[in-house]
């Protein structure tokens, strides 16, 4: 199996979308299974890439990088009665997504990179995106997975009843193994799993664990633990993912905000009608649109002079239930002294859209001279309920470092999507970045929140896990890892394994993007 290792290459796979940069030894392309199961039983140390927009850089490795984008492409029939679809791990979600439209459909979970990102790094990180608050992250739109395993064997893993579990543990194989090391694992210590889990809608911290047995069904599903492992457990090739048929009928509100300290009544009160997703971006990113996204920025001039936006779409199954539910929401903010704003232009409404999609890429491109958005604490979760008191204190731990930071993400669930603008060339800026880093997430943990919703671990956050997990349960991450990577090739360093004195190693010292 040939791979390349030129410069150019090994330069253009040193990077993705995190504040690291690591040279791998060798990039394979593998062309189809054949190929890829030759490279595990080769025995190299490999990671798995898709598109290269992991913030957190999972992709990133000193050892050899397996692109997955050139093969495991292939879109299955799309089941338009049980609204399920087998996928590649190298399919691009922008191409999924046209023939998903075809069909009237959609798969819920899509990031604000859906037009960049493929699915196996969607379920590497357990991504999640506009429409979750309703129908949940990766995971919970992830049925069954194919995941090549260290003995070189391609299985299946989905949801079995107890019967069925019982029958894979009877296999006298690698497979068998699996199962049997992992009932044993999750049975003996069930209880500390269930405790371990954060109390927010999302996570994409440490392993899932959790998520595996459901003893109110009386089924078990590996695939959900899988889902989130980041390339770390083997080498995810398929998923089976669960479908939604598109909201035929929308309405959207826009809430411009003048202070944060109204942000958490604003998200308490559209929280109680429903809505399918809640998103915010703040005055950088509309300053930054005036420029490059002119169109845009004058079909949204309500958010001019604001320091933020916040906006709410409801999807319903008539128009008149739509608007009726927004109406009400409408009420209900002016009531409680907030402007709010039902959306009756379209041209309004996909400005607002486009400008919280495209606002980090706007910022990456177009950070003032001097500084780079830097991806660190941009992943962070608090439940609903907690947002006033942690807003003030995390204000209070931005205001120590006198910087520029920027506010956007998927509110509505709670998470808080705050991109610092750092000057990545200043002789103090590595210790500072993880400074920052290390307050944040203390904070976030104080709050029952997760340091990680959708990004995952990688290289940046790997090193806070014990944070949020007691001694006992990072013992039990590195368990679970030895039962899927007995020789540790897969993925290294992310999930378990990686240290803060690697990650400060790899940090980039520029500002150019």
């Amino acid at each position: 199996m040939d791979s390349k290792n030129d410069e150019a290459t090994l330069k253009a796979y040193s990077i993705d979308g995190s504040i690291f940069t690591v040279t791998p030894s060798e990039v394979f392309s593998p062309k189809n299974k054949e190929e890829l199961i030759e490279i595990v039983k080769s025995g190299k140390i490999i990671t798995p890439r898709g598109a290269g927009t992991c913030m957190s850089g999972g992709p990133l490795t000193e050892h050899a990088v397996i692109d997955m984008t050139h093969a495991f492409n292939a879109i299955g029939e799309i089941d338009v009665t049980t609204h399920e679809v087998w996928v590649g791990v190298g399919v691009y979600y922008r191409d999924l997504e046209k023939n998903l439209t075809s069909k009237g459909l959609v798969f819920p979970p899509y990031t604000s990179s859906k037009d960049y990102c493929t699915i196996g790094g969607m379920v590497g990180n357990n991504a999640s995106g506009e429409k979750s608050i309703r129908y949940g992250a990766t995971v919970n739109n992830v049925t069954a997975v194919k995941m090549v395993c260290f003995d070189g064997n391609e299985y299946e893993f989905g949801e079995l009843n107890e019967i069925q579990f019982e029958a894979k543990m009877q296999l006298q194989t690698s497979e068998g193994d699996i199962y049997r090391s992992l009932h044993e694992l999750i049975g003996d210590n069930e209880e500390i799993l269930l405790a371990a889990a954060p109390r927010v809608k999302k996570n994409a911290a440490g392993y899932g664990l959790w998520r595996v047995h459901d003893a109110n069904k009386g089924t078990w599903n590996i695939a959900k633990l899988i889902v989130g492992s980041q390339g770390t457990l083997g080498i995810v090739t398929e998923a089976k993912l669960k479908l939604i048929p598109l909201a035929p009928y929308m309405r959207m509100i826009v809430i411009p905000i003048k202070t944060l300290t109204e942000l958490g009544d604003v998200i308490a009160t559209i929280m109680e009608f429903s809505p399918e997703g809640v998103e915010t971006y703040d005055h950088h990113t509309y300053e930054l649109a005036e420029q490059f996204m002119k169109e845009d920025a004058e079909a949204a001039i309500i958010a001019k002079g604001m320091e933020l936006i916040v906006f709410a779409q409801f999807a319903e199954s008539t128009q008149e239930t739509t608007d009726t539910i927004a109406a009400h929401v409408v009420e209900a903010l002016k009531a409680k002294g907030h402007i709010a704003k039902m959306v009756t232009q379209e041209r309004e409404r996909v400005a607002h859209w486009n400008m919280r999609r495209e606002s980090y890429m706007l910022l990456k491109s177009h950070a003032p001279s001097g500084l780079r958005a830097v991806p660190c604490i941009e992943d962070t979760i608090v439940s609903i309920e907690h947002y006033g008191d942690f807003l003030e204190k995390l204000e209070a731990i931005l205001s120590q470092f006198k910087m520029t930071y920027t506010f956007a993400g998927h509110i509505g669930d709670g998470s808080i999507r705050l991109i610092p603008l750092i000057d990545m060339e200043h002789k103090d800026t590595r210790e500072m970045v993880f400074e920052l880093s290390q307050k944040v997430y203390e904070l976030v943990v104080t709050f029952g929140g997760s340091i990680s919703v959708d990004h995952n671990d990688g290289i940046i956050r790997t090193p806070y896990l014990h944070l949020m997990y007691t001694p006992e349960v990072l013992a039990l991450f590195v368990r679970t890892k030895h039962i899927f990577d007995p020789m540790g090739i897969f993925n290294p360093g992310k999930k378990v394994g990686g240290t803060l004195q690697y990650a400060k190693d790899h940090v980039i010292s520029t500002n150019r993007t």
